[in-house]
């Protein structure tokens, strides 16, 4: 398993927002609000709306795509898709370096005062 930057304590769909609630860290707060909207935007152009399946019922190979509603996807993936997909969608358009900068500045004034 890979390390991840944070960790995602749990998450809730709400109206038209997904809550999601994060480990204390050093680089996001610790509780985001995901408008419905993007994330569905981010899993649409991530073909994560998109899958195929097989069918031998005919006796031939036949390869059909489907593509679920966000609803659907909501409903039907498993938990830790989803919290897979939020992580990734939290890296690419929440994440926030500054706060990690902003903690290692203020470190370092501590230190500075200390001594």
């Amino acid at each position: 398993m890979k390390k991840r930057l944070f960790e995602i304590i749990d998450f809730v769909l709400k109206d038209d927002n997904i809550i999601v609630q994060i480990v204390d860290n050093n680089y996001i707060d610790n509780s985001i609000v995901v408008p419905v909207e993007q994330f569905n935007q981010y899993l649409k152009r991530h073909d994560k709306l998109y899958f195929e399946a097989n069918d031998m019922s005919t006796g031939q190979l036949l390869t059909r795509g489907y593509t679920l509603t966000f609803q659907n996807y909501w409903d039907e993936m498993e938990r830790e898709y989803r919290e897979e997909d939020l992580y990734d969608f939290i890296i690419v358009t929440c994440f926030d370096f500054t706060k990690a900068i902003d903690n290692i500045i203020l470190r370092q004034k501590l230190t500075q005062y200390l001594w």
